[in-house]
């Protein structure tokens, strides 16, 4: 409990999420403050009310729908703790990647019979991602806006439609026309980490590298040729408390301090925010920076 309760530092992580193939969209059913539970891997467009109608070729009628299109952090966060699992699980009997404890004591459990297993809370939070950009979140965010043939379509400018006709396996015949709603605008999220460690950090750049080797998709029809992603680094902060300067020692060349958003006494941080400097935000796979160098230097158990 002591272990859990103490902070020794504090990682702040913006991710770009650059759709490489469209984002399915899944019309949620949902209502503001009474969130039902979604289809995992899942970008989402909010309905409050309304409906989007479409003429019998398929072309957009009308469209009163309200909302914003976002992507669930729950989704991501599942995402992440999938791809630990396969990189840092155990193996079982049967052949199958399972969590260990690490893993858990990161993304969080419910589970076990004494008292120090029985909850765990996780030490991750992945907000929900939203459009990269602000101004082009508060165009589609607009309550006010009815949109229709005749009027500005909002909701238009981020989100395409496109039909799919499928083969049945069985009589290889075509079947009835399947639409999908998708959008191919860029993405944010903050990924907030508390105590975190050496080897959960390395973890995460993994994931970032999977995903610009093209192995990461969200979405329905992932195999329809949808929802491939790359993430790239906007933003990376690293909070230090006092008396923990030292493991910091190494990283601190690749980092500026943040003076507006540290805390301190006289001449003493309290909590000392360093961000990561623009030359080392890019993350080439090829040729690695000299942060990832000197990150990936110790060897992983």
């Amino acid at each position: 409990m002591n272990k859990f309760l103490k902070l020794d530092n504090r990682l702040n992580l913006e991710l770009k999420i650059k759709p490489l193939s469209p984002l399915c969209i899944k019309l949620s059913k949902e209502k503001k403050g009474d969130r039902a539970k979604t289809d995992s891997y899942s970008a989402i467009l909010v309905s409050e009310e309304g409906e989007r109608i479409t003429d019998e070729s398929g072309l957009l009628k009308s469209d009163t729908r309200r909302g914003e299109i976002y992507i669930p952090g729950s989704t991501l966060k599942g995402l992440f703790r999938d791809r630990f699992i396969i990189m840092y699980g155990k193996t079982n009997e049967k052949g199958e990647k399972i969590e260990t404890k690490d893993i858990k004591n990161l993304f969080g459990y419910t589970e076990g019979n004494s008292e120090d297993e029985k909850a765990r809370k996780s030490r991750i939070l992945v907000q929900d991602a939203f459009f990269f950009e602000n101004e082009k979140r508060k165009n589609f965010y607009n309550k006010d806006k009815i949109i229709d043939s005749n009027k500005n379509r909002a909701i238009e400018e981020f989100v395409s439609s496109r039909s799919i006709t499928p083969i049945d396996h069985f009589s290889s015949k075509a079947v009835a026309p399947l639409q999908f709603e998708y959008t191919t605008e860029d993405f944010r999220t903050d990924i907030l980490l508390n105590n975190i460690e050496l080897k959960e950090l390395q973890g995460i750049y993994f994931i970032i590298r999977d995903s610009i080797n093209g192995e990461i998709r969200i979405g329905n029809s992932k195999t329809r040729g949808f929802g491939q992603i790359e993430f790239s680094v906007s933003d990376l902060r690293y909070s230090i408390f006092y008396g923990k300067e030292e493991e910091f020692k190494k990283f601190e060349q690749f980092f500026e301090i943040d003076e507006e958003k540290s805390t301190r006494i006289a001449d003493k941080y309290l909590e000392k925010v360093m961000k990561l400097k623009d030359d080392y935000k890019e993350v080439d796979v090829k040729n690695p920076n000299d942060f990832i160098k000197v990150l990936f230097s110790e060897v992983r158990e």
